[in-house]
């Protein structure tokens, strides 16, 4: 089936963390990617139209490589459902650096080569 999105999303599968509240970290895995925000599985709600800090833990795109990089950025819920325990959360980028910005561009055209 082909890509209808206007921005493709790539499959993932990396650790992160989102700041609910104040000290309420929660631990959540991100599934896939795209260049504009991310889908993230949590195990605990979030507010629909709220923004959230979120530190992504973003492996190197050369394999080789051991080191990774912590993103961290301000997201906006879109949208969010519950399946099998799980909610499953589409956030928008509100705030992320030019650096952080590419490293999702590049990540986003080494997988689709």
């Amino acid at each position: 089936m082909e890509e209808q999105r206007k921005k493709p999303r790539i499959n993932v599968l990396w650790r992160a963390v989102i700041k609910l509240g104040e000290g309420n970290i929660v631990p959540v895995e991100i599934t896939n990617i795209s260049k504009n925000g991310v889908l993230m599985q949590s195990p605990g709600p979030v507010e629909l139209n709220q923004e959230y800090r979120l530190m992504m833990d973003v492996p190197n795109i050369n394999p080789a490589a051991q080191e990774s990089y912590q993103v961290h950025c301000t997201m906006l819920v879109l949208n969010s459902q519950l399946s099998d325990g799980l909610y499953h959360v589409n956030l928008k980028f509100t705030e992320l650096s030019d650096l952080h910005r590419c490293l999702f561009e590049a990540w986003l055209s080494f997988v689709s080569r």
